[in-house]
């Protein structure tokens, strides 16, 4: 019997502990099932795909003694709360993808609810406002008509600027005078309770006048200002406000309320039991709350009845303070747990209390009923994330994930509340339309969203957002489905087909272009990259070959700490994302890295496959070097074993020798054995890639044990043999100018390009160190053999040095010979 089996007392029932394993990476497994069989849903893939793991065993990395835990599983830590509930009540979970598709489903019914409230009322046709469009003098107070469309029109009201007076049932007395009061967008900004009653009652009136034929009373104003007589136009409603009429604050608002709420449910379908993820999903289904209604009223026409208005009225102001009591126990609990569990329940049972005060007319106003508490909410949440600030120093990935999440908490709730809220609790008007305030929310969760694919925020990784886009898609199947069956096409059929096919055209490239959006990072050049290899693997071995391979890894990672690890080992990610051990190369060290992007971000399986192309390349960079000086050693063992068996030979016999032609005949012969090893005449088809490998073996160990770094570039496609003089006369020329900036300008860089064109071979040597004046100094030898060198093969010769170095080019032509 396993370890995790135990009996309860009284009960000869079984719970199976959860093991302690770390999370799962690339998507969240939800097991079920007992004994030798577990069946694994993924919910990533296409539904109904599962894996059936017959007595599975993965090394104690999720899968022991034939059980596989669920793939986010917590980790034991002070941030989590304990999750009640056995292994019975895991099991009637949904999988990740159901409830998350749940979730959002029930969101879209609500704005359909909300849709079809403000749709529901009779429609004037009347476009108005409570700001005049022309500032003047006495028109304070006022409501204007700035357009007219449908009954309005037919019924003949100008759809110019006017003043509404007055409306009234057709063929009644006692008209109704209207002001700008009677499209106020939110009721709470009354100064007291009875006066809310008193709006409301009086929105009652209006809509019922609504209901039937009215008469509206206009005042047109003309050219010779307010004298003309007011006009009376009477007006038929249509039964329903179509929805084309809603205008764009209507919409804002339910995106809002929406986006709020799927990242706060899509969070939490991933992360069920974790409490910070049930907060963040309860502060979006705050926000929803609180959006939905406020797109209803603070849109209507012109009025909506009592009830109706009270009640939206009040689901918006607890909406409200939802929202608050779960940004609070977010930041309670999250990146730090800073209080016991017992008191993560005190901000809703305050809130809670205050709302019920506020519902119950105990307090003497809205100002205290509910904008002193969401003015209260917001300075808690304040205080929290400084709270929190100051207990995540030491820990560059919870300061990280907190800094990103606190601003933008207090960026998007602190513009809403600093724009809406605290004006009107000083008795001024709002700075900002309400429904334009909503906006500022989708900065909190699209920080939210980025912070989850910077910082893997709640330990989610970039399979969440495709479980999020998969979810998306399907619902906007349906819902366009739905639309086009009540309004467009009769048979579900023909419907489906057509919103498979917009999705499949919309969706789908929207979605790509999302993904690449929010998911993108910022991969090195390819061509850099090997480049800065190959420096890595041309450096000597030694100190200075490990410390550029240590700054090859930081420049490319920026962690916080890089530490050397001895041991070989493959490069994979610890601790959750705040560690990298990459593996060493031949001869180099592997380190291990911690906090990514200085401490701004966690590392990803991107950085292991980034990690892994580096170490291949420094392998074979490291191999082809090994390789080339093997080559190099044979070829010096080689001239060795020449000059030794031939030139020392015929020295000898040419110093003992007695008669003056066979001294010089020897002498002769000499020299020619010579100029065939140095040249390399007896290996007639060194190409000039080997030509120019050979040449910078060379170089760089003068330029190296001078300390001095090189920059080489060399180019030419083609494997063609050069001739003896000009690959003399090359090799010359850059040994010269190299020798030369050694000692005499004392360069920190020593740049070399060889570049062979179209029948043109291009030579430059620069140095940024001390230049000298080319006209006053005296030539040496050196300079005038080379320029003598280029012009006796029909070339150009340029020099020019200066204060900030010396530059020598040479070109001299290249008839193309035979080729290998």
């Amino acid at each position: 019997m396993s370890p995790s089996d135990r009996c309860r007392t009284g009960r000869q029932t079984k719970r199976l502990a959860r093991p302690r394993t770390p999370p799962f990476r690339g998507a969240e497994a939800v097991a079920s099932g007992a004994g030798s069989g577990h069946m694994v849903q993924f919910p990533g893939t296409a539904p109904g795909f599962a894996i059936l793991l017959k007595g599975a065993r993965r090394d104690g990395r999720g899968l022991d003694d034939g059980r596989m835990t669920t793939a986010m599983q917590e980790r034991r830590s002070d941030r989590r709360m304990p999750t009640p509930g056995g292994s019975a009540a895991r099991s009637r979970r949904l999988a990740p993808v159901l409830a998350l598709f749940a979730a959002v489903a029930l969101s879209v019914l609500f704005a359909g609810l909300m849709l079809g409230l403000a749709t529901s009322r009779p429609w004037l046709g009347l476009s108005l406002s409570p700001i005049p469009p022309v500032a003047k003098a006495g028109d304070d107070g006022a409501l204007w008509l700035t357009g007219a469309e449908g009954p309005a029109a037919r019924a003949g009201v100008p759809p110019e600027l006017a003043r509404v007076l007055s409306i009234d049932a057709a063929g009644a007395e006692g008209a109704l005078d209207l002001t700008a009061m009677d499209l106020l967008e939110e009721p709470d900004v009354l100064p007291s309770n009875a006066a809310m009653a008193d709006y409301f009652a009086r929105q009652d009136r209006i809509a019922a006048l609504m209901a039937g034929p009215v008469e509206i009373r206009l005042a047109v104003a003309g050219e010779e200002g307010a004298g003309a007589p007011p006009l009376l136009y009477r007006i038929t409603p249509e039964a329903r406000r179509p929805v084309t009429s809603l205008p764009v604050p209507f919409w804002m608002q339910l995106c809002v309320g929406l986006a709020g709420f799927w990242i706060g449910v899509w969070i939490w379908a991933l992360r069920r039991g974790d409490w910070a993820a049930r907060f963040l999903a309860l502060a979006g289904a705050g926000l929803m709350l609180s959006a939905f209604p406020a797109a209803v009223y603070s849109t209507r026409e012109l009025a909506l009845p009592d009830p109706l208005f009270w009640a939206l009225s009040s689901l918006n102001a607890t909406g409200s303070l939802t929202f608050g009591v779960g940004m609070i126990g977010l930041f309670l609990i999250y990146p730090r747990r800073l209080v016991q569990d017992r008191f993560l329940l005190v901000p809703a049972v305050v809130l809670g209390l205050w709302r019920l005060a506020d519902a119950l007319e105990w307090t003497q106003s809205p100002a205290l009923g509910r904008h002193l508490a969401i003015l209260c909410a917001m300075l808690v949440i304040v205080v929290l994330i400084g709270l929190q600030f100051r207990g995540t120093r030491g820990d560059p990935r919870d300061r990280a994930a907190l800094t990103w999440l606190g601003l933008a908490v207090i960026v998007g709730a602190g513009a809403f509340v600093a724009t809406v809220i605290l004006p009107v609790a000083l008795g001024i008007a709002a700075v900002l339309s309400q429904g334009m305030a909503f906006l500022f929310f989708l900065l909190i969760y699209g920080g939210v969203a980025l912070g989850v694919a910077r910082y893997r925020l709640f330990q989610l990784d970039e399979w969440a957002f495709r479980i999020l886009f998969y979810v998306v898609g399907v619902v906007l199947l349906l819902v366009l489905d739905a639309v086009l069956v009540l309004t467009v096409i009769d048979e579900r059929a023909p419907a489906f087909a057509l919103s498979l096919l917009v999705v499949g055209l919309v969706w789908l490239p929207l979605r790509d272009m999302l993904a690449r959006l929010i998911l993108r990072r910022a991969d090195p050049l390819q061509g850099a990259l090997f480049r800065q290899v190959m420096d890595v693997a041309l450096t000597p071995p030694g100190r200075d070959q490990r410390a550029r391979w240590g700054a090859l890894l930081e420049g490319l990672f920026h962690p916080l700490t890089l530490t050397p690890l001895e041991a070989a080992a493959p490069s994979v990610i610890t601790d959750d994302g705040v560690g990298l051990v990459v593996g060493g190369a031949g001869d180099l060290p592997g380190y291990r890295l911690e906090y990514a992007g200085q401490g701004r971000k966690l590392f990803t399986p991107a950085d292991v496959a980034l990690a892994d192309e580096l170490r291949a390349m420094l392998t074979n960079a490291l191999e082809s070097r090994a390789a080339y000086e093997k080559g190099v050693a044979e070829e010096r063992l080689r001239i060795a074993r020449d000059i030794h068996d031939n030139i020392g030979v015929q020295l000898m016999g040419a110093l003992h020798s007695r008669e003056p032609r066979r001294k010089d005949q020897l002498i002769r012969e000499t020299l020619t054995d010579l100029r065939d090893i140095v040249n390399n005449a007896s290996n007639p088809d060194l190409s000039f890639q080997e030509l120019l490998a050979d040449l910078r073996a060379q170089i760089s160990e003068h330029v190296f044990a001078a300390g001095v770094r090189m920059d080489w570039v060399a180019e030419g496609g083609d494997a063609v043999i050069l001739p003896l003089a000009k690959a003399h006369t090359l090799r010359s020329v850059v040994r010269e100018a190299v020798q030369n900036a050694l000692k005499h300008a004392d360069p920190g860089l020593v740049r070399i390009a060889i570049r062979q064109r179209v029948e043109v071979i291009d030579v430059r040597v620069e140095d940024d160190g001390t230049g000298f004046e080319v006209a006053a100094e005296h030539r040496g030898n050196g300079l005038e053999n080379m320029r003598a060198r280029i012009t006796s093969l029909g070339g150009h010769f340029s020099l020019v040095s200066g204060a900030e170095g010396t530059r020598i080019e040479a070109q001299f032509p290249f008839e193309t010979g035979r080729e290998r």
